[in-house]
């Protein structure tokens, strides 16, 4: 889609992608070998960084967590599990956010508040249209 200029034409369209971005992370650099050819308006990045949300979907990596940052941003990055998939018991997700390497704001960020940023630049995107 980014190819094909729908991000040109829909510059705040916004997606979200599970499992830490399925094969975008891994591809990223390739993706991006592209902007030489493609003839968009931004970098390949730049459609990442500003039209991309990333969870791990119940896949507890702080390695990828690390990736995920490095490619679209921390306020990108959203906490979800894969319930009940990877539904673990013993408190994983607790410990995971624990452990993290990230400030006391990027962990709340990360744990509930990127998302609640997501959701009200919706609501109020949908408000604006109606009214």
């Amino acid at each position: 889609m980014v190819l094909a200029g729908v991000l040109d034409r829909f510059p705040k369209l916004q997606f979200i992608l599970g499992h830490w971005g399925e094969v975008v992370l891994s591809f990223a650099e390739r993706l991006a070998a592209m902007d030489a050819v493609a003839g968009l308006k931004r970098p390949l990045r730049e459609y990442l960084r500003q039209n991309l949300y990333l969870t791990g979907s119940g896949i507890f990596s702080a390695k990828l967590l690390q990736e995920s940052v490095d490619l679209v941003g921390v306020d990108r990055i959203l906490f979800s599990t894969d319930f009940p998939y990877q539904y673990r018991p013993d408190g994983g997700a607790r410990r995971f956010l624990n452990e993290l390497s990230l400030t006391e704001q990027e962990r709340a960020g990360f744990a509930a508040g990127n998302w609640g940023r997501l959701t009200d630049r919706g609501a109020r995107a949908s408000t604006r249209q109606k009214g």
